[in-house]
């Protein structure tokens, strides 16, 4: 199974954003809308197309951090 890692870091302004693996390994970030982190992590999930399973539409794992 292949994994890929996300990670939601906190940006100096108080809000957060995703880093992100392609599937090339080139990294990806994007700002999020949210306001806690709890929020962040399920927009990400979202964004990612993440399910209760972990794993996206084309059966990728993710490890959200």
């Amino acid at each position: 199974m292949t994994t890929r890692i996300a990670r939601v870091l906190d940006r100096p302004d108080g809000g957060f954003a995703l880093e992100y693996d392609n599937t090339r390994g080139e990294k990806y970030m994007m700002q999020l809308d949210a306001r806690t982190y709890e929020g962040a992590i399920r927009e990400a999930r979202v964004f990612l197309g993440v399910d209760s399973d972990d794993c996206d539409e084309d059966g990728i794992h993710w490890d959200i951090e």
